[in-house]
């Protein structure tokens, strides 16, 4: 995905931040055990925030780990379950998709490599999609139909957010709360298509890439006004406010502290940092 959810790590007691980097760790590992060492450059922080909410039941364990990345020192890790592997899965799929889209409307350099990966992760894509059939299907149907928004020049911002959104649904799974888990994904899908497009505005105008704000707002040198910014924002911060009431009504889990924290801090932390036009100059959160 994005890398826009996020922790805030002053907002999070030290206890629970080693157990944010236990699961980022542990996803990490996951995908090396299910998809050989090349899928641990799949890993995002987006996941561990997937991981945590689809997790039920007690906290998982934690083991030592070899890190490759830190070869001299062994890892905290949360020992592996099924919702580690399926957000491992899920990790493999979304990232395949979003090469699939660079591959589609990025320049020539990007199409290339987007190209050289979608080979090398071929493989992984073909076992991700097996195991995740029905999730599969939902990515191409609304990336096929963002494509064709993006063929057309969409000026809506709403329906162009909506295909991404409606695409995250997918990582919903099944059960009892699988409504609930739709209705908050729904609204972090749109807040991460909306406020990576803001981010992304001056470098796709660049670029010649589609961008839904371009077209939907009156830009001055490649940038939103500031009534037209706040509006947007705006927008953003309801689709936030929308997964917190959603996040509610779920029961409470045994990392509840570290998803309050996303949700509450992490999310418009980041997305006040887009707006200001800082967030990877600060760099990540976590």
């Amino acid at each position: 995905m994005f890398g826009y959810v996020l922790p805030r790590k002053d907002k999070l007691s030290e206890e629970n931040m080693k157990r944010y980097r236990a699961a980022y760790c542990g996803l990490c590992r996951s995908l090396s055990r299910e998809y050989g060492f090349k899928a641990r450059f799949l890993v995002n922080y987006d996941m561990v925030f997937l991981y945590f909410l689809r997790h039920e039941g007690c906290a998982a364990p934690v083991e030592k780990c070899f890190c490759p990345a830190h070869p001299f020192c062994r890892k905290t890790c949360l020992q592996q379950d099924e919702a580690l592997r399926s957000a491992a899965d899920l990790s493999v799929l979304l990232a395949c998709w979003k090469l699939q889209d660079s591959k589609y409307d990025g320049g020539f350099f990007q199409k290339f490599g987007a190209g050289f990966l979608l080979r090398l992760y071929k493989g992984c894509y073909r076992k991700a999609a097996a195991r995740q059939a029905k999730a599969n299907a939902v990515f191409a149907q609304e990336l096929s139909r963002l494509h064709e928004m993006e063929r057309e020049k969409c000026p809506s911002i709403d329906r162009t957010a909506d295909a991404f959104a409606k695409l995250l649904t997918a990582c919903a799974g099944e059960g009892e709360n699988a409504r609930i888990y739709e209705l908050l994904l729904y609204h972090i899908g749109r807040y991460l298509y909306l406020a990576d497009a803001l981010e992304d505005l001056p470098k796709d105008i660049k670029k010649g890439n589609y961008n839904p704000l371009q077209y939907r707002y009156c830009l001055k040198n490649g940038n939103l006004c500031p009534e037209d910014k706040k509006q947007l924002v705006s927008s953003i911060d309801a689709s936030v406010s929308m997964a917190a009431s959603a996040f509610e009504l779920l029961p409470a889990g045994a990392d509840r502290e570290i998803l309050e924290n996303i949700i509450y801090y992490g999310l418009p932390a980041v997305l006040h940092s887009v707006e200001k036009g800082v967030f990877r100059k600060r760099g990540k959160q976590a």
